[in-house]
């Protein structure tokens, strides 16, 4: 290894784990990886105290998150060999929104045994979805008041935006609200401890927090419309902290402190990049730096990301935004709430133990012996259909309340029957939006995958082909987030003369494609029109069903 050679090291932090990669910034090829699972993992049915957690809840540890950026860095910098001063940045991206509440001594009050059994003093995950009636006093107010902050947001607020969140706590805990001295993403948290200062991103700020670049957070007025109480929550957000540095991802928020220095075994003063959301990173990672390129990062849930050069109402995006990818362009983004977390739901919970044993004798893991057995059927042969919806619907309906369903099971139905509806489903969902966006007026010329899930399902790969009608191209990246986000690093240290200069030298471009068959296209076009029928059924009022049993579930009035 050559000794004037210079890195980054590109940190993600997922639903279940943080993955690491030092990435040589000459070409971007990944030197080492690394990663670390959450000991905790996630909390939905109780504390680690033990105190039960009753409704929906999807909470996590702070201090996990912690001790993967020390075990991850540390382990990245030993397998590698490389030396500490060759490592000229580093920066994370997390799942959004991931709130975190903190003390006056930017501690979480989730550590303080005062608060150690409140399950709102915790860091709440981006699919938590005990917000929904918070979400909908949002858009009910901002269409009273005629507010523009749902043109950013698609037309609709969800459940997975900052001010829901922080206002759930406000109605069910009235205490911790009053304890946190402030509300942080935990990307920002945490670039924050990397520097030893209150640091924030502009992308995680204006995607999920009504913040914008050029108008700030809204005014008291708005705020005291949703509640009287929140007529000055910026100071419980970034306004909080006077002394705050706030940059586009990218951007260099500042060196490393000493106390992070040693414990990750690099050098203080290290350049530290704005954070970014998971779900943006990819991006760079594949080289996706122009118009008309749909990216698709497919894992838990699935993220649908697009650039443009101008700003166009597209109904159901999360966001639509100015410079939260690159400078110059705007970013839009959707998404699907469940995919590989919907798959992992059915293989342990609707799976016979003859599959189960059979997957054992075969050395298979149970989603791979689904896989082979929903590969051997015709498209539509089992006579069942899926609505994808296990974690509500994020894109187009925005509605958390929503819920799964199959249609057409009978006495005949068998698992990999359900298991190939719901691999097609998500295919179809993600047809809805691609359509949206066309709609809109928003060119789609390529579609891009990448993704735990795109790397390992050639089936399911094949099946979006098909339903899509386009060529898809899947990258072979394994580490396709932390790798941009090691880019988004290089930048900041302006090892680059731009952020397109250390895309177009550090992104990894090797694809598997998959073609469309004429045949399956016709087929699949058959049933995407059923699916989207019973789409607007279920999901645009025609029949509530599904929202009143999610108010009977959760004892709602």
């Amino acid at each position: 290894m050559q000794n004037h050679a210079r890195y980054t090291i590109g940190l993600d932090y997922g639903s279940l784990s943080c993955r690491g990669v030092l990435v040589n910034i000459a070409d971007g090829k990944v030197m080492e990886e690394a990663m670390m699972a959450y000991p905790h993992g996630v909390m939905d049915h109780a504390l680690p105290d033990g105190t039960p957690l009753q409704g929906e809840w999807c909470l996590q540890h702070p201090e996990d998150y912690t001790l993967a950026l020390e075990t991850v860095v540390r382990e990245l910098i030993k397998k590698s060999g490389v030396k500490k001063e060759q490592v000229t940045g580093i920066g994370v991206d997390c799942t959004v929104c991931t709130p975190l509440p903190v003390d006056e001594h930017f501690r979480p009050l989730c550590l303080d045994p005062k608060w150690a059994s409140h399950p709102h003093a915790w860091v709440k995950m981006w699919k938590h979805h005990g917000a929904a009636s918070q979400a909908e006093d949002i858009n009910r107010v901002c269409h009273e008041r005629a507010k523009k902050y749902l043109d950013w947001y698609g037309g609709r607020i969800n459940s997975e935006c900052m001010l829901a969140k922080v206002m759930q706590v406000l109605d069910e805990d009235r205490p911790v609200f009053d304890a946190a001295a402030a509300f942080m993403e935990m990307a920002d948290y945490l670039t924050s401890l990397l520097v030893g200062k209150p640091a924030f991103s502009t992308s995680m700020a204006s995607a999920k927090a009504f913040w914008g670049i050029k108008e700030g957070y809204a005014d008291g007025e708005f705020y005291a419309a949703l509640r009287p109480e929140l007529r000055d929550l910026p100071k419980k957000l970034m306004e909080h902290y006077p002394d705050r540095t706030v940059a586009r991802p990218g951007e260099c928020v500042g060196g490393l402190c000493e106390e992070m220095a040693e414990k990750l075994g690099l050098c203080p003063g290290t350049c530290v990049s704005a954070a970014q959301m998971d779900a943006y990173t990819p991006m760079l990672g594949l080289g996706i730096a122009k118009e008309g390129k749909l990216m698709m990062v497919m894992g838990t849930s699935t993220g649908i990301m697009l650039l443009s050069r101008e700003p166009k109402a597209v109904e159901g995006v999360t966001t639509c935004l100015p410079e939260t990818y690159y400078p110059g362009f705007w970013g839009y983004s959707a998404g699907q709430a469940s995919v590989g977390d919907g798959f992992q739901w059915f293989s342990e919970n609707c799976v016979s133990a003859q599959y189960q044993q059979e997957a054992k004798e075969r050395g298979l893991h149970i989603q791979q012996l689904l896989t082979e057995k929903a590969e051997k059927l015709g498209i539509g042969e089992s006579g069942v259909m899926a609505l994808d919806w296990i974690n509500g619907n994020k894109s187009v309906l925005g509605n958390s309340r929503l819920s799964g369903a199959f249609i057409g099971i009978s006495l005949t139905t068998r698992p990999e029957h359900l298991y190939r509806a719901l691999l097609e489903a998500t295919a179809f969902g993600a047809r809805i939006v691609v359509e949206a966006f066309r709609k809109a007026g928003v060119t789609v010329e390529e579609i891009h995958a990448c993704g735990g899930i795109a790397g390992k399902n050639p089936l399911m790969m094949q099946i979006y082909a098909d339903v899509l009608g386009v060529p898809l191209h899947v990258s072979r990246l394994t580490q396709a987030p932390a790798l941009g986000m090691a880019i988004y690093a290089a930048a900041a240290a302006n090892a680059h003369e731009s952020i397109f200069a250390a895309v177009e030298k550090m992104s990894g471009q090797d694809n598997i494609i998959y073609y469309p068959s004429k045949e399956n296209q016709a087929k699949y076009e058959a049933l995407y029109q059923e699916y989207a029928l019973l789409h607007d059924y279920f999901g645009r009022g025609k029949n509530p069903v599904m929202e009143k049993l999610y108010a009977l579930k959760n004892r709602e009035e």
